[in-house]
């Protein structure tokens, strides 16, 4: 086998992520050699490295809003907060960064294909998202309003102000009042219930 037969075969693969075992348990090859052959093809930047045994194909039909999650996992994560929220156009300005809800720890990663805020939350609070695609779960504008409020209180303070946006006629307060009554902090359930009923 050379890179090029080794290319063909990770390109059948049903999304363009995917780790080193996965490749080397499809081809019937060890993890060293396929490390190998993908080491080959990070050099004719073909494939990123995006973190230590975890690839993306960069001439793959490649959604830069399906790596936060592929990056977690085991444990899962979502599109929310700014990224969500400008997906469903309830904010214009377009996100600097990926922002993902998760139940693996808070923590920026930079990769080759952008910058991705990751931030944790309580495992009862992990809801509100659709799937759209493999590695691909989209908070509902609802809930990404309410995560933006969840974290406003952080020692960061990057959710401190929202930013200006527009309420979609289809934009279900009921629905936010409900995530709002999944946060397992009094205070914090508090917190947003004010931010929220400011606004509507």
């Amino acid at each position: 086998m050379n890179s090029i037969q080794f290319l063909a075969a990770i390109q059948k693969f049903a999304t363009p992520l995917f780790t080193t075992s996965e490749a080397a348990a499809y081809l019937s090859i060890s993890e060293h050699s396929a490390g190998k052959y993908l080491k080959a093809l990070e050099d004719q930047q073909i494939v990123t490295r995006l973190k230590r045994g975890k690839w993306a194909l960069t001439s793959g039909e490649l959604d830069p809003l399906q790596i936060p999650d592929f990056l977690t996992a085991p444990k899962e994560s979502y599109i929310s907060l700014h990224s969500a929220l400008f997906f469903h156009g309830v904010i214009e300005q377009i996100p600097s960064r990926i922002y993902a809800v998760t139940l693996d720890r808070s923590n920026v990663v930079k990769t080759l294909l952008g910058v991705i805020s990751f931030h944790h939350c309580h495992p009862k609070f992990f809801a509100g998202f659709e799937y759209i695609k493999p590695y691909l779960k989209m908070a509902s504008p609802e809930k990404a309003l309410v995560d933006y409020f969840y974290f406003s209180p952080s020692k960061s303070r990057q959710f401190k102000t929202l930013p200006e946006i527009e309420i979609p006629k289809s934009f279900s307060w009921k629905k936010a009042h409900q995530y709002c009554q999944m946060i397992p902090s009094g205070r914090t359930r508090g917190l947003v219930f004010t931010r929220l009923t400011e606004l509507s």
